[in-house]
């Protein structure tokens, strides 16, 4: 059974050709071959054109799309997932921690696994993914366009909570390269690392168990970013033996409490803000 979707993107730039139209909304070079080749039919006007054809200023392409790959490697998982946003488009989920976003050796169940069980037939397409142990919000897209024009135009930005040993500064801000240590297993601070950003702010100090309550931004956003971060200024997360917590007698708290962004047919800004779910300290 095929995902079936009628996209609808109006031109509001300028008279341009169909394939330049949609490589401004943010489609990759990918996805305008299979659209061209497999995916659907395009029209104006309910006239059928092709990517050379034209499309004028304030006219609406319409794509009759059809979903023809499924995500066949990922086990189904009849499990429960709590939903916090749903429209034809998008899904967005809140996280538990303990499982991962997509299948891994370490664990029989995931998020991928129960979503499909929930949409039914389809291609796993989640535009951030959470550590196992990590929990909080995770947006996916129900079809590859609308991937797509999320990844290039939606402004995602996405806000967690961390729970770190001692007392911050109020404000900081974190810029050092990441790269993977094979060895380690982990994510380090080096020089020839990928370039990554960690903005935090202190919400509040827990002076009886000595740490610290943090809200982070990121820029870039690369694996294990907030834990490699804070653990390099000196705070890493409580229980993160992984990056040098001194505390092992727990699980660490990071979640994806807080994700905004621009909806990519209505352009309504979207903000989930999500309870905290604070451990008990």
């Amino acid at each position: 059974m095929y995902n079936k979707n009628m996209i609808e993107l109006k031109n509001k730039v300028k008279t341009t050709t169909v394939k330049n139209f949609l490589k401004m909304q943010g489609l990759s070079s990918r996805t305008l071959t299979q659209l061209a080749k497999e995916y659907g039919t395009l029209k104006v006007e309910n006239c059928i054109i092709n990517m050379k054809s034209i499309i004028y200023k304030n006219q609406t392409l319409q794509i009759n799309y059809v979903e023809k790959y499924t995500s066949t490697n990922i086990p189904v998982i009849d499990k429960p997932i709590n939903v916090v946003y749903e429209d034809e488009y998008i899904l967005i989920v809140d996280k538990p921690s303990c499982i991962p976003t997509t299948p891994s050796f370490s664990y029989d169940d995931s998020l991928a696994g129960r979503v499909l069980n929930y949409l039914g037939k389809c291609t796993f397409r989640a535009l951030n993914r959470l550590d196992a142990d990590t929990s909080g919000c995770v947006i996916i897209a129900k079809d590859v366009i609308t991937e797509n024009l999320l990844e290039n135009n939606g402004k995602i930005k996405k806000y967690y909570l961390a729970l770190i040993e001692g007392k911050t500064k109020w404000l900081g801000k974190i810029d050092a390269p990441i790269k993977d240590d094979g060895l380690l297993k982990r994510r380090i601070v080096a020089k020839d690392g990928l370039p990554a950003v960690t903005y935090y702010k202190r919400l509040k100090y827990y002076k009886s168990v000595d740490c610290s309550l943090v809200k982070c931004k990121l820029k870039f956003g690369r694996t294990n970013q907030i834990r490699c971060h804070l653990s390099y200024i000196g705070h890493p997360l409580i229980y993160d033996t992984k990056y040098k917590s001194t505390h092992n007698q727990g699980k660490f708290y990071l979640r994806c409490y807080k994700v905004y962004f621009i909806h990519p047919y209505t352009n309504k800004k979207i903000l989930i803000n999500l309870q905290p779910n604070l451990p008990k300290l």
